[in-house]
């Protein structure tokens, strides 16, 4: 083990692809958007955040020179949440300009329907995974059944198999949560969870806008971005097609 100055790890850090979200506010929160050696929480509301992650999977997989990781990066995608939905990942690719199928490839899905497999694919299988470059947990906490100790005890286990493959790859990784149903501002799993992102965003999907809370992060302060919904335009009755009754009306 050896010492290195504060420079050449800054130096180091600085050389490491910054990758977009997709979602235009979330990357001027993030200033730019995901980095490696920093452990992303999005809590919150569950569309919006599967959605960053898939926007995000088809992201990393551009060209070096296009702000991505490569078009053959490998993605390892846990899904509790079930928004998984390869049809509109494949329009997303298209977008920008990358093979449907390529894309898909090179996303390794494994989706768990009850924690005791959220539990087991993190602790056991994620590590066992070559060459992972980028991992996405859509609702690590999800399929919290109690709050009694074991449930804790397993989230830490899930944790621990987290850190093995961190410490084989040194992958992205980007987690989401939802919404602790007794607090406004603490995602499920406590503060075990909490303690373990790096970086906190909560996200909020209310009526008229969509609210982004940094809550946590290592060199930046905590603020919150809006982005607000255009307005739906009320529908006119086309008077071509309108009937008596609508005019006597």
């Amino acid at each position: 083990m050896r010492f290195d100055s504060g420079y050449q790890e800054y130096k180091r850090k600085k050389g490491y692809q910054v990758i977009s979200s997709g979602d235009s506010t979330l990357d001027e929160l993030l200033k730019g958007g995901f980095q490696r050696d920093l452990i992303y929480l999005l809590y919150g509301d569950k569309k919006k955040t599967s959605k960053i992650l898939w926007t995000t999977s088809v992201i990393a997989q551009k060209s070096l020179l296009n702000e991505g990781l490569g078009e053959d990066v490998k993605i390892a995608y846990i899904d509790a949440n079930t928004y998984f939905n390869p049809y509109d990942i494949s329009k997303y690719a298209l977008r920008h300009r990358l093979s449907p199928k390529r894309v898909l490839e090179n996303i390794i899905i494994a989706r768990a329907f009850t924690w005791e497999q959220m539990v087991e694919i993190l602790e056991n299988r994620l590590s066992q995974l070559e060459n992972i470059k980028m991992v996405l947990v859509s609702g690590i906490t999800s399929l919290f059944q109690n709050y009694e100790k074991q449930t804790f005890e397993d989230l830490l286990y899930a944790i621990n198999g987290i850190k093995k493959t961190l410490m084989k790859s040194n992958p992205y990784l980007i987690l989401t949560a939802p919404l602790n149903k007794y607090s406004e501002w603490k995602p499920e799993g406590g503060k075990i969870i909490a303690h373990f992102g790096s970086v906190l965003v909560l996200i909020r999907d209310q009526e008229r806008l969509t609210e982004y809370n940094l809550v946590q992060h290592p060199y930046l302060a905590e603020t919150v971005q809006k982005k607000f919904k255009p307005r739906e335009k009320k529908l006119e009755t086309p008077t071509r097609n309108a009937t008596l009754d609508c005019w006597i009306e």
